[in-house]
């Protein structure tokens, strides 16, 4: 019999108080920094629920990482201090393969905070190959399974759907495009604040939006321009 499959989750996460830079016209430097960690808190929540996955390693050097690691009982992984994305998550997958023996890995951004673990154990139902879960114009890529885990080499520039496809290919398999509505919302914009509140303000991040105030201005100022508070 084959063996069975063995699939991590490796979730990226930058370092919190630098994240979301294009909403600093919108939020000050303290709102991203635990907007990032709602959001965080909602994809690992998640991930967290799937029975396909072994489990979950977050990528990242912060103190906030920790903490998260802790809270949800998960792995986490620093990579090298010169590492851009793609190489972190590149580290990622061989600590994986080399030391809890993955046999495939699902890359999930860390700002997806609409993301379900029914939606993720579906993607997961076929795990061999290359999964490719584009964005809206089908330029990046939200999510990315790979079995085995080293099929393609990863390509994570804000235009790496093409190059991923391209990839599986050239490694001889035919590439399965799975769009989902909830991997794209990925926050970067007031009106991206707006569509999640809309879709699950129950969600961490949404409750986050609403207990903070954010939501109110939001809805004050939607057909003015956004300032951060001083």
């Amino acid at each position: 019999m084959p063996e069975p499959q063995t699939i991590w989750a490796i979730v990226p996460i930058k370092t919190f108080d630098q994240a979301k830079k294009r909403l600093a016209s919108v939020l000050s430097l303290e709102e991203r920094r635990l907007l990032m960690l709602a959001m965080a808190r909602d994809v690992l929540t998640a991930l967290a629920r799937c029975s396909r996955l072994a489990g979950v390693l977050i990528v990242s050097r912060t103190a906030e990482a920790d903490a998260l690691a802790q809270t949800f009982g998960t792995e986490r992984y620093a990579e090298s201090p010169d590492a851009d994305l793609s190489d972190a998550l590149s580290q990622a997958r061989d600590y994986l393969v080399e030391n809890l023996h993955a046999t495939g890995v699902m890359i999930v951004p860390a700002d997806v905070p609409l993301i379900s673990a029914v939606e993720i154990d579906d993607i997961l139902a076929e795990p061999d190959g290359v999964t490719v879960v584009p964005d809206d114009e089908h330029l990046g890529t939200y999510g990315l399974i790979c079995s085995p885990p080293d099929i393609v080499r990863f390509r994570f520039d804000g235009r790496s759907f093409r190059p991923h496809v391209e990839a599986a290919f050239a490694a001889g398999v035919t590439p399965r495009i799975v769009p989902s509505a909830r991997f794209a919302l990925d926050v970067d914009t007031p009106d991206d604040l707006r569509a999640l509140l809309g879709a699950d303000p129950a969600s961490q991040t949404g409750i986050y939006l609403v207990k903070s105030g954010i939501a109110r201005r939001l809805a004050d100022t939607h057909n003015a321009p956004l300032h951060s508070p001083t």
